[in-house]
């Protein structure tokens, strides 16, 4: 388990896009495999536009580098566009805990959260235990809801 004084998260630089590129590989690459294949020039074309449009952070535990959120935050609603860590840091409570504060953050706000998530990716059972509902399959993805009435 990770020690979360020790969890830090910061806004992506320049610097960070061969290690986001390096995550969602890590991270994605069976589930994009599964549904449309993985071809590495078209992914890096489309993640280095993502990352230099939207709000990516990159994850730390103890300055290290290992993983990355991407939080939009939407008139109605703030939409996790991504999430991925490092496979060696998955299952220890990391993700858990940046959902959870995604969520902290929204209610705050009064918001609900959405996402959107490919229906192999086992993330989806993480996404129900902390209270979202599915609200619409788009195949090979599900979109998922987290309302305030949720909230516990």
């Amino acid at each position: 388990m990770v020690h979360f004084a020790d969890l830090r998260v910061r806004p992506a630089s320049p610097s960070d896009r061969e290690f986001l590129f390096e995550v969602r590989r890590a991270a994605l690459r069976a589930y994009v495999e599964q549904t449309s294949g993985w071809d590495d020039a078209e992914q890096r074309t489309t993640a280095d536009d993502e990352f230099r449009e939207l709000p990516y952070a990159v994850v730390e535990e103890g300055r290290r580098p290992v993983g990355y959120v991407c939080v939009i935050h939407e008139m109605e609603c703030d939409f996790i566009e991504e999430i991925a860590l490092l496979p060696e840091v998955q299952g220890r409570g990391i993700g858990t805990r940046l959902i959870r504060d995604i969520l902290q953050a929204a209610q705050r706000r009064g918001f609900p959260v959405r996402l959107s998530v490919f229906a192999s990716n086992p993330a989806r059972a993480l996404y129900a235990r902390l209270g979202f509902e599915v609200v619409r399959i788009e195949d090979p993805r599900m979109a998922m809801e987290w309302s305030l009435s949720d909230a516990g």
